[in-house]
């Protein structure tokens, strides 16, 4: 909604000054533009001022922001009357203000009737497990599921005999080990812990079980808990606090995702007749396909299929095993396009699918052992470096933790820098980190 509102905004801005002063913006002097932005970000005033967009998909009304527009369109045609160069550009604002306030308010009754519809189809919905089978969370279910935030798709409790046999139309079943074993743990969008925190050591053996997992654990505060004031977040009318993993913030992800299509789609299309050339370097080097397909994980461990340059021998029955130092598996082209990390070129195809981001941890194939060890089983919040989408570089990457991982401490390094990236990831963390790739590339390291 934000961003049809910015680019009816900007229209009519263009359409005003077009019209009042023969020119469109980019050809006015500051002072000749300024009237007309001023006049129509008044629009955006209105609907600031009146917190237009804070609503959730349950509570979407179509006659949100109306007042919000008109408000901004008396704002806009004053600033029009005080800071319009002229008589006619006044005119011009006046009479194309409230046209572009009306087009919005259609906008937005539109966006918001697709809103309701789609909330009522479960579009929104949040897919959620549940510890601990007793009231609360019967509440919780009830409520959520009533409002359309969220499906429960699973109920835990590790004291059986006390809990009833289902909450709604979902039974009750395992322990939680059984649910961090549950094949469909990673597509639930948050856990939440139902146990009172007057369980003060049960809660706090939950939430160390669950340092296993990279899904976002919320604990569900009773009625009478301080924290309920302190800015909780909300679902199904109760407080949640975020006790393992980042809350969401989808303004940083929108962000992201559009800096990975805009970074991603410019690299691909720069490095087109490159890849182009090292394929075929890579079927005249040696028998196979150029391209090398590998099962990996990514965020919130959901399995994916990144695409890679083959930089060994074909052998597609081979069992997968980490790569040494002068194997022999390497090919000719193959240790090149390793040394400069060029074989990763292919994943930018994935970042533009969504399965990866242009920085983040590096996905790791699945099963993968040092020392005859798990990665889980070496560093207990290795899962933590899933709570984010897999990068084609990343803070490990640039610090020189690349490559095959030979030690347990080798890998506890490599997942500290990953750790750390997760917890402070940001715009201008990932630009720094893009800008600080090549170099790292052309150095081998």
């Amino acid at each position: 909604m934000r961003g049809v509102d910015w680019l009816l905004i900007a229209a009519g801005a263009e359409y005003a000054a077009r019209w009042g002063a023969g020119s469109s913006l980019l050809g006015l002097s500051l002072g000749g533009a300024f009237a007309f932005v001023l006049a129509a970000l008044a629009l955006k005033a209105g609907l600031w001022l009146t917190e237009t967009y804070r609503f959730s998909p349950a509570h979407a009304r179509a006659e949100r922001g109306l007042g919000g527009l008109a408000l901004g369109a008396m704002l806009g045609v004053c600033a029009s009357a005080l800071f319009a160069p002229d008589a006619r550009s006044a005119g011009a604002l006046a009479a194309v203000l409230p046209l572009t306030a009306m087009l919005m308010a259609g906008a937005h009754v539109a966006l918001m009737l697709w809103t309701r519809a789609a909330h009522r189809a479960g579009v929104f919905a949040e897919t959620i497990a549940i510890i601990g089978a007793n009231d609360a969370a019967a509440r919780l279910a009830a409520r959520a599921m009533k409002t359309g935030e969220a499906r429960i798709v699973a109920i835990v409790d590790d004291r059986r005999t006390r809990a009833p046999a289902a909450i709604g139309p979902t039974p009750v079943s395992g322990s939680i080990q059984d649910l961090l074993a549950w094949e469909g743990l990673p597509h639930v969008d948050r856990i939440v812990i139902a146990v009172s925190q007057k369980a003060e050591a049960r809660v706090r053996g939950i939430i160390d079980e669950l340092r296993a997992a990279p899904n976002r654990v919320d604990l569900l505060l009773d009625h009478h808990t301080l924290a309920l004031r302190a800015g909780a977040d909300r679902l199904g009318g109760g407080a949640l606090a975020c006790v393992l993993g980042r809350p969401r913030n989808f303004t940083r992800a929108a962000i992201k995702r559009a800096q990975d299509l805009v970074i991603a789609g410019a690299l691909l299309a720069m490095m087109a007749l490159p890849m182009l050339a090292i394929a075929a370097a890579i079927r005249l080097d040696s028998k196979g396909p150029a391209l090398y397909r590998q099962r990996r994980t990514g965020f919130n461990n959901r399995p994916i299929t990144i695409l890679k340059f083959r930089s060994m021998a074909h052998a597609p029955d081979a069992p997968i095993t980490p790569v040494r130092k002068n194997d022999k598996r390497i090919t000719r082209v193959g240790r090149w396009l390793r040394r400069y990390s060029l074989d990763e070129l292919p994943q930018l195809i994935n970042v533009l699918k969504g399965e990866m981001s242009l920085v983040g941890p590096r996905p790791h194939a699945i099963g993968m052992q040092a020392t005859k060890r798990a990665y889980a089983e070496i560093v207990a919040e290795y899962a933590h470096r899933h709570r984010v989408k897999p990068g084609v570089t990343g803070w490990a990457q640039i610090n020189g933790a690349r490559g095959s991982v030979t030690s347990a401490a080798a890998l506890r390094k490599r997942v500290k820098l990953d750790l750390d990236y997760v917890a402070r990831a940001s715009l201008w963390v990932d630009l720094q980190i893009l800008a600080q790739t090549p170099r790292a590339m052309w150095r081998g390291k």
